[in-house]
């Protein structure tokens, strides 16, 4: 009878402890002055945590200035943290622009997020910013790709002058220049790809993956589209064209953590467990320190399967590296109540 007692309790709460890791905040590393986070203070509940990149890819490791600005006019600025993690919390629904914009060595870099209000539920919105360097002065811009080679002169004027708009936060303008630079050169692959990339960033992504099948249809192992196009079908819930695509974005740079990751969420919501727990240890493998969020999912597919030992080893893990998880006292929850499931005596 206490037996019996005892499973119940632990079975009644998992799908209440699949929620918290679902639904639970990220979380993002202290902030100077000891600050946790920045609060906003802006009417909400909602945060935003993300990560800037080097342009290596990997998490810078100084402290970034950042800036988030709104539609109506309120600009906050914060730092990231050493390994350039930062976190706004307090958000309302609206859309807000992360700037990094005083980097020296670095062209400004920007991320929009639309905060959508959702009752009274809380949401995260994870973001990553990568830097590029700085162009000299005077210096031509790289072609991007071979395909790009043989480009009219005009088309790229055009093509930097869309990048000179997309620093300024001007995407649609930028897209404009695009379109003006393909109607000129249809084989222009970089415009083309760039142009999904901006329809992303202004969560189009039905248009996005329009821009982003005519650049492979030029080169279809260009690794940028195809990882673009695969997340762009994963936003429109085309699933099961996600994966192909993802899975060539990998043949095209087989240490894509980027591509690991957005194919472990393909596959999961696919309900192909096996293949996506595979996918998110092949993410983590590759980059450890900038997909924490993968340890949480792990969990989630664990504690569905009552693997109660893994649920323990992933909430342990991610808490150890991020020991200021917003919601660390929940996940603490989840691993006490899965040790005590792994203490029951055999029936």
């Amino acid at each position: 009878m206490k037996t019996s007692r005892i499973k119940n309790l632990v079975r009644r709460p998992i799908s209440i402890w699949v929620m918290i890791l679902c639904f639970s905040a990220l979380a993002a590393g202290q902030l100077p002055g000891g600050m946790m986070d920045t609060n906003t203070r802006l009417g909400g509940n909602n945060t935003i945590v993300g990560t800037v990149l080097a342009p290596s890819g990997e998490p810078v490791k100084f402290r970034v200035r950042i800036e988030l600005l709104t539609l109506s006019g309120v600009d906050i600025v914060a730092t990231t943290d050493d390994d350039g993690h930062f976190v706004f919390t307090g958000l309302g629904a609206g859309a807000y622009d992360v700037v990094v914009d005083h980097e020296k060595g670095f062209e400004a870099a920007s991320q929009r997020v639309n905060v959508i209000r959702s009752g009274s539920a809380p949401s995260t919105y994870p973001i990553t910013i990568r830097l590029r360097n700085a162009r000299i002065k005077g210096e031509k811009p790289a072609v991007v790709n071979a395909a790009d080679a043989g480009i009219p002169k005009h088309a790229e004027e055009l093509f930097q002058k869309a990048s000179e708009l997309e620093k300024a936060k001007d995407y649609r303008g930028a897209i404009e220049q695009l379109k003006l630079a393909v109607a000129e050169y249809p084989a222009y692959l970089s415009a083309l790809s760039e142009m999904g990339v901006l329809y992303l960033k202004l969560n189009e992504p039905d248009k996005a993956d329009e821009a982003l099948q005519a650049a492979l249809k030029i080169k279809p192992d260009a690794y940028v589209p195809l990882i673009s196009r695969g997340v762009a079908l994963f936003r429109l819930e085309r699933l099961k064209d996600a994966e192909p695509v993802l899975r060539d974005a990998i043949k095209a740079k087989a240490d894509s953590a980027l591509a690991y990751y957005y194919l472990g969420r393909t596959l999961d919501r696919l309900a192909q467990a096996d293949a996506a727990v595979e996918a998110y240890l092949t993410c983590i493998k590759i980059s450890p320190e900038e997909f924490k969020e993968a340890h949480r999912l792990l969990a989630i597919i664990y504690l569905a399967r009552a693997m109660h030992r893994r649920v323990v080893e992933e909430l342990e893990t991610y808490l150890r590296l991020v020991p200021t998880a917003a919601d660390a006292a929940d996940l603490r929850k989840v691993i006490e109540q899965s040790k005590r499931h792994l203490n029951e005596p055999p029936q």
